[in-house]
């Protein structure tokens, strides 16, 4: 069985200033990026492109307009709904100490009364892992701050005791998906960042109030794809996004990093990913700018935003990025075609089930199966306000 990840003597913490999507504000490398994807956007709408209408667009800012308001961010720590401080005074109340150990329970018990809390609130995933540091960002990237506006870098410090994390997922529409890249894709991702800016503001103050610090987290602060495998919810990819059994790469990921003794332990699971990639390379081959890898995993980065030093495969993010400004929109493709991008059915559960026994020339078969049987062809994004989505 192949281990999840191999972390190297020479890794060290990535600072989020060189996250592609932070370059933007500070790199002339890409900082005409929201110039060029303005500019893509007006011809979209102007030519009337399918899934790039005014309408479209609209969706997709009405769909973001929790993740984007009230100061919080999708890569923005502490700030709106993920605020590192209570969101209101009526969670202000110290719990006396006697209470948080004889009123709250067992370890096991709080993980249980979380993970309740949590899928109530809307988690269609949740897990537990002790922190490992090695995934906290070096430092923070707050754009528009500094004397030049350029942005500010400070080091990532959690109060004293923040040693747990509670990973959590959200699920993403199939049918929505299957449309990338267009608005009505992005529109999909963005609800889904609006629904977990609440969901770890939400899972935040119930830790608060019980008494304990709670920091809730979007793409900010730590990388949620090894913290979600850590917490056994995935495994790697070639693609990049974590891999879980429910959704496969059609999830997005969010966390809380607090000080309550949920008694954590590293729960990696292996259920076949990293075999059947070796012999898949459908998302490589789909990406229109060739930003996905192909063959082997490495150490080796492809430039700054690709922290070296980990055994996986390495994406490059800048031409990603370049692609997103060309077309207007995230992109998605190499979501929509990846063979663990299904939702229930028999057939896709025997064909999980065959995948963990990582055997080469099933896997093979099951990825021609896959384009024979046409799966991971784009949809016609004007299925949602045909009256068949929503």
């Amino acid at each position: 069985m192949a281990v999840n990840y191999e972390v190297g003597p020479e890794y060290r913490r990535f600072n989020q200033k060189n996250n592609v999507i932070m370059r933007s504000a500070w790199d002339p490398a890409l900082d005409d990026y929201s110039e060029r994807s303005k500019q893509a956007i007006t011809g979209h709408i102007e030519k009337g492109d399918r899934g790039f209408g005014h309408l479209d667009f609209a969706f997709d800012t009405g769909a973001m307009a929790v993740v984007s308001s009230f100061g919080t961010g999708i890569n923005r720590p502490n700030s709106g709904f993920t605020s590192w401080e209570p969101l209101s005074t009526s969670n202000e109340r110290e719990v006396p100490e006697e209470l948080k150990v004889d009123g709250a329970g067992s370890p096991a018990e709080l993980q249980s009364k979380v993970r309740r809390v949590a899928r109530y609130l809307g988690a269609d995933l949740v897990g537990f892992t002790p922190l490992d540091e090695r995934w906290v960002y070096s430092n923070h990237f707050l754009p528009g701050k500094g004397e030049d506006g350029k942005g500010e870098n400070p080091p990532v410090e959690f109060p004293q005791g923040c040693d747990q994390v509670i990973v959590m997922g959200l699920g993403m529409d199939h049918d929505m998906m299957a449309t990338a890249p267009t608005a009505i894709m992005m529109t999909e991702t963005h609800r889904n960042y609006s629904n977990m800016a609440a969901l770890s503001g939400s899972v935040a103050q119930f830790i608060r109030a019980m008494g304990y610090t709670a920091i809730p987290s979007l793409n900010d602060t730590a990388l949620n794809v090894p913290l979600a495998i850590d917490a056994g919810l995935a495994q790697p990819s070639r693609l990049g996004p974590a891999i879980t059994p429910e959704f496969g790469p059609r999830v997005r990921l969010c966390k809380v990093i607090t000080d309550m003794p949920l008694g954590a332990v590293k729960n990696q699971r292996d259920f076949g990913v990293i075999e059947f990639c070796e012999v898949c390379e459908k998302c490589a081959d789909s990406c229109p700018v060739g930003s996905l890898p192909s063959g082997p995993r490495t150490t080796e980065g492809t430039n700054i935003s690709s922290n070296p030093g980990v055994l996986k495969w390495y994406a490059n993010y800048e031409s990603c990025r370049r692609y997103w400004a060309h077309v207007g929109t995230n992109c998605g493709i190499c979501i929509r075609v990846c063979p663990f991008n299904h939702g229930k059915g028999f057939h896709h559960a025997i064909a999980k089930w065959l995948i963990t026994f990582r055997w080469k020339w099933i896997n093979r078969l099951l990825v021609r199966m896959h384009g024979w049987l046409g799966y991971g062809e784009q949809k016609d994004p004007a299925f949602f306000w045909n009256g068949s989505g929503g």
